[in-house]
């Protein structure tokens, strides 16, 4: 039996690493890959009023801060960081919450009794409900003293609906429920912005998780999403921009500035040493690539992250080397002037004169027997090109298989013979190409197996022009 080539094993290596870093919680993605959370931003032009941004944050170098710990612990005084919960909301039960007096029930989402979402959380006939479990992870851990000032938010991803739920000064009651100032729900597979006007639990009215630095992700080499930083309030005008929806008014008016949401990226001159911890690289590398948003008001230059064992000291010492003056501020109007585009949504319309590359699945029958079809429609500039088309399964627990016309190979990257995986299909990339998957298969017993779509001219073309995408969880 033949040995895979090293060139073509390093190749599917790398593909799984992009495949382990796309952003994903279980069987869910964190917003569509279109939403611009999720999108390069490195070529965008720097926004006019950069430097003075820069000068407002501070006058002198302010360097950035990991505002996370290593700590699990929520007994612990180092428990820093916002942590998070996945749930399957179907096999809890949702406990009662309870708006504080001065909350904003009417800017809210939550659940009614019966399971159904309200929105806004006013007027209801009975207590409304989120999807906590029974012992959640609080960020400052779980309190009843609201004399304690915390933000004390919940992040609860509900991933039989893909649904995330989220909290703020949230406290424990003593009947099992909790009081909180506002909640809202984001659909993970939508790109629907919070309605204009209204706050979230942050006060850009973003969702928090999707742009949480997690250790988990920057542990793999590779973060594909923007990251979520605070300066002090009074710093942010009283305006926002796209796509944030919700202002604080602690500041004015200035254009000196910057108005709540505005990106910044690290300037792609600025040196990523590689002797840095791979979490560290990915940290920087993210910064370029995707940025960070002003999500709130809080200590300048803070990257919120959540509490995990996995940070590395090194991480933290060699992120917090690096100054505020090392950033710019992006201007997103050549997004926001594209046909399509529309202020209510995260999507990033495809620039005028171009056809981006397209992956889409078609699943027809029940997992226990599913038919799959894939679809990929090359970018303009790749049709009448010869090339490939890969088809990738990430198996929880398993391993990658990789489909060719002879069937699926599994692949773990080692070095023990197996079979030389082959494309799903190669020839003239046509304007639509389909693929069959599956064909009438029980998938019943691989729940979050993810499978993985893609083309290229070659297989270097696909894997180093990021050409592949996400395109079906079993449920």
């Amino acid at each position: 039996m033949p040995r895979p080539s090293l060139a073509l094993l390093a190749s599917l290596a790398l593909l799984a690493s992009a495949a382990v870093a796309a952003p994903t919680v279980g069987p869910c993605p964190v917003l569509p890959a279109d939403h611009v959370f999720n999108t390069r931003i490195d070529q965008l032009p720097v926004h006019p009023q950069s430097a003075a941004f820069l000068q407002t944050i501070s006058p002198s170098a302010r360097r950035l801060h990991l505002d996370l710990g290593q700590s699990e612990d929520m007994a612990s005084t180092e428990y820093w960081g916002i942590p998070y919960n996945v749930v399957r909301g179907s096999q809890i039960t949702w406990p009662a919450v309870y708006f504080d007096a001065d909350g904003a029930p009417d800017e809210s989402d939550c659940a009614r009794a019966d399971g159904s979402l309200a929105r806004p959380c006013t007027g209801l006939t009975s207590p409304a409900r989120l999807p906590f479990p029974l012992q959640p992870k609080v960020e400052g851990g779980i309190s009843s003293n609201k004399a304690i000032y915390n933000d004390h938010h919940i992040l609860s991803v509900d991933t039989d609906t893909c649904t995330l739920w989220e909290s703020y000064l949230s406290y424990a009651r003593p009947d099992g429920g909790w009081d909180i100032y506002s909640s809202a729900a984001f659909d993970l597979r939508s790109n629907a912005l919070r309605p204009a006007g209204w706050t979230s639990s942050d006060a850009a009215g973003f969702p928090i998780f999707p742009l949480l630095l997690r250790a988990d992700e920057a542990s793999t080499g590779e973060i594909q999403h923007a990251l979520r930083f605070t300066i002090q309030s009074s710093k942010i005008r009283t305006s926002y921009t796209w796509p944030a929806r919700h202002l604080t008014r602690n500041g004015d008016a200035s254009a000196a500035k910057p108005p709540m949401g505005q990106l910044f990226r690290l300037r792609a001159d600025y040196p990523v040493p590689e002797n840095y911890t791979a979490q560290a690289k990915a940290i920087l590398n993210a910064l370029k690539r995707y940025g960070m948003y002003i999500a709130d008001g809080g200590s300048d230059m803070y990257i919120t992250g959540d509490p995990s064992r996995l940070w590395q000291d090194a991480t933290i010492s060699q992120v917090q080397t690096v100054p505020h003056t090392a950033f710019e501020a992006v201007d997103l109007s050549p997004i926001t002037a594209r046909a399509g585009f529309s202020a209510d949504s995260g999507r990033v319309p495809p620039a005028a004169g171009a056809t981006p590359a397209g992956f889409s699945a078609t699943a027809e029958g029940t997992v226990q027997s599913l038919r799959l079809t894939g679809r990929v429609q090359p970018a303009s500039g790749d049709v009448g090109q010869g090339g490939v088309v890969y088809v990738v399964a990430a198996v929880p627990g398993v391993g990658l298989a990789v489909l060719s016309p002879q069937g699926w190979t599994l692949f773990n990257g080692a070095s023990t013979p197996t079979p030389t995986p082959a494309p799903a299909w190669q020839g003239t990339l046509a304007a639509a190409q389909t693929v069959p998957i599956l064909e009438l298969v029980n998938v019943s017993g691989l729940r979050g197996t993810q499978f993985f779509l893609g083309y290229g001219t070659s297989l270097a073309d696909m894997l180093n022009n990021g050409k592949f995408q996400l395109i079906y969880t079993v449920p």
